[in-house]
């Protein structure tokens, strides 16, 4: 069965409203570049359309397992993973629909069940009331949204926000807009919060009418998004006339086991959603290689702003991130430690429902770390049944923002007072001492410890290193240089090292640095390189050669972003072998702005590209779309720039004409009506070919 918005009473009943910024939720959405091409791109998740081949192993739902598998389906009927993303019905609102009338943000809404359904009037939206009927419910723990969808086929999340700790309603854009920005702020479910809530999502946007006719196989997290595709599975156990040893081994290798996969790949198959990313490759598939699907949004790309996605030592801040802090953690770098390490209960996540998750309970720390488990006050200086000697209170504090709550980092660090001091990171200490300051914490940690040493030292010179890089101050490349040739730190902080390099490209050391690692052993790595850096002009044919090599590169993310950088060097095609791959790049990143048309910021990037790459009917394609989609998006410049590439001049002039004299645009168009005038002058005069 799929779940189809476009045959809903909401989609049938008119066409769309015309919406403001939209906003998305959690780490769904960064403001990030493709690289040298400057363009500056919304990020915002996106979701499986994967075409299957009808050999291939594909979905078949959650019901097909259940015949099976009845205790697990139970289990995972009770998790939040089921019930992410549910139907509105009695057994999932949790919110107070009886409170009627209430205010936010100092706008009116009516709370409202009728019979088993239940109904939101708002008249934020389009400034009349407007009674949506409540179709489903995102999150049901801390907090639960609800949604419905618009006549264009937008799934929205209705502003009014049920808060379940606090018994109260809020306006969800409390959550990212909280200095109230002008104009509608709305959340857009089946855009920006795409591919994680349900399972076998679809977005099937239409730019021709902007609509959508979103569908998906199963609510919530579902079987198949952990186990892959179960189609072989099933059609293995149902055919094999005997369920013995020998049969069992054949039909359990027709699906993916995390006993099988290694701690990166298992890792992975939980970082498809707990991260913060780009999707650059449409259908990750459980016990895939996670970077020839994703790229990371990693700090370095971000803009400085008050609610910021990392704190400066690179460490995650926002929620919904859980896996990068566990790759930057030495438990899974050198211990191999996974998600279901500590969440043995995989099909219930729920940790207040695992006794071994408890903050007194350091059996999962100590079944490693024997020797502090042996004698635990020896190395923690607290009484051993206290806060101060619990594992998780020192290691893994509350330091990451979530809504409307805190919750563990998990990058399973060592406390360093010295960067709150510096940076204004918390630490573990004063977490619990909130009557003395990190002066004091810093005093007990050198008469305990020492000075700082190992993994408190790395975080102490990553917050300096990555804040003066932020800064763009030159003393920050030698630090640099030091984090991103640091094994022990990780791919994900040196690939932020290197990030933050490239933007010394005048800088010798650094440029060799960044250079070198578009060879490193890690695709994360590679690919930031490859997408990075400005090469000095008498360095541009070595830095082209070093692009053209990683085309071959068996990671696609690094393929798209070796592309994107050719094409940055204004190269259109290459010679031999390597011209099929860069045409296979640059198809990988077609896709990808395929997936994204429905975002303006995403088709001016893809606009650009396209022109640098000498394809101007795409470009005008694109440029346009952009401007369909966002009007005020500065696209008519560079819309006009294809079209004259195109000799298509009348239309060219037609977009100029319209740009007016207080757009910054102006000055540019201006010229570009100058040089068309120009051309076509020079058209008229050369002699015509027969």
């Amino acid at each position: 069965m799929r779940y189809d918005t476009a045959h809903s009473t909401m989609a049938a009943a008119g066409r769309s409203l015309s919406l403001g910024r939209v906003l998305s939720t959690g780490a769904a959405r960064a403001l990030g570049t493709l690289g040298l091409l400057l363009l500056a791109t919304v990020i915002a998740p996106r979701g499986n359309s994967r075409q299957e081949n009808s050999d291939s192993p594909h979905f078949v739902g959650a019901e097909a397992c259940a015949g099976c598998h009845a205790d697990v389906t139970h289990e995972w009927l009770g998790s939040r993973h089921s019930k992410m993303v549910q139907p509105a019905t009695p057994q999932g609102v949790v919110g107070d629909f009886s409170r009627g009338k209430i205010e936010l943000r100092g706008l009116p809404y009516e709370l409202e069940k009728q019979g088993n359904n239940y109904f939101i009037t708002e008249s934020y939206l389009r400034g009349t009331p407007w009674k949506h009927k409540i179709q489903y419910t995102l999150g049901n723990r801390r907090i639960q949204h609800y949604l419905t969808t618009l006549p264009d086929g937008r799934i929205i999340l209705v502003p009014a926000t049920w808060d379940n700790v606090r018994k109260q309603w809020f306006h969800n854009a409390d959550i990212n807009d909280p200095e109230e920005a002008p104009g509608v702020q709305i959340q857009l479910w089946n855009k920006t919060c795409y591919s994680c809530h349900v399972s076998g999502e679809e977005k099937h946007f239409a730019l021709a009418d902007d609509t959508y006719h979103t569908t998906w196989q199963n609510f919530g997290i579902s079987c198949e998004r952990c186990h892959g595709p179960g189609s072989e599975h099933v059609a293995w156990a149902k055919e094999a006339p005997v369920m013995d040893d020998a049969t069992r081994a054949i039909v359990d290798a027709t699906i993916v086991s995390f006993r099988r996969l290694g701690p990166v790949r298992a890792s992975m198959v939980c970082a498809q959603c707990h991260s913060f990313r780009d999707i650059y490759v449409d259908g990750f598939r459980a016990g895939e290689n996670y970077f020839d699907y994703f790229m990371p949004v990693m700090q370095y790309r971000l803009p400085d702003k008050e609610d910021p996605a990392y704190w400066p030592d690179g460490r995650t801040r926002r929620f919904s991130n859980d896996a990068f802090g566990l790759w930057q953690s030495q438990c899974f770098l050198k211990g191999g430690a996974t998600c279901i390490t500590c969440h043995s209960r995989p099909h219930n996540t729920n940790v207040d429902l695992n006794p071994q998750l408890r903050p007194a309970n350091n059996a999962l720390c100590t079944g490693c770390h024997a020797a502090i488990g042996n004698n635990v006050s020896a190395h923690t200086h607290h009484t051993a049944a206290s806060a101060g000697s619990s594992c998780v209170e020192c290691h893994m504090p509350r330091t990451v923002l979530s809504i409307k709550a805190e919750i563990r980092d998990h990058s399973m660090s060592v406390p360093a007072p010295e960067n709150t001091l510096n940076h204004g990171i918390p630490n573990a200490c004063n977490q619990c001492h909130q009557d003395k300051d990190a002066t004091w914490a810093l005093a007990q940690m050198n008469e305990w410890y020492g000075a700082a040493k190992g993994g408190r030292l790395r975080l102490i010179q990553r917050a300096d290193a990555f804040s003066l890089a932020r800064q763009g101050d030159p003393s920050a490349v030698p630090a640099l240089l030091q984090v991103a040739g640091d094994e022990a730190g990780g791919p994900l902080v040196r690939a932020n090292a290197v990030g933050y390099l490239a933007a010394y490209p005048n800088d010798a050391a650094a440029y060799a640095a960044v250079t070198r690692a578009m060879g490193d052993s890690d695709p994360l790595v590679r690919a930031t390189a490859a997408v990075s850096i400005r090469p000095p002009a008498e360095a541009r044919q070595a830095f082209i050669d070093q692009l053209t090599n990683l085309l071959a590169d068996p990671v696609r993310t690094v393929q798209i972003n070796a592309g994107i950088g050719l094409v940055a060097q204004g190269v259109k095609h290459l010679p031999g072998a390597a011209a099929e791959q860069f045409e296979r790049a640059k198809a990988l990143y077609r896709a990808r702005a395929e997936l994204d048309s429905d975002d303006a910021e995403q088709n001016l990037a893809a606009g650009k590209f396209y022109f640098l790459s000498g394809d101007f009917a795409h470009s005008v394609t694109a440029f346009r779309a952009a401007l369909k989609l966002e009007p005020t998006i500065p696209a008519q410049y560079y819309l006009a720039r294809a079209l004259m590439e195109a000799h298509d001049y009348k239309s060219a002039q037609d977009v100029l004409a319209a740009i007016s004299y207080n757009d910054p645009q102006y000055p540019l168009a201006q010229r570009l009506l100058a040089q068309i005038a120009s051309a076509e002058q020079g058209e008229k005069k050369s002699p015509q070919q027969p």
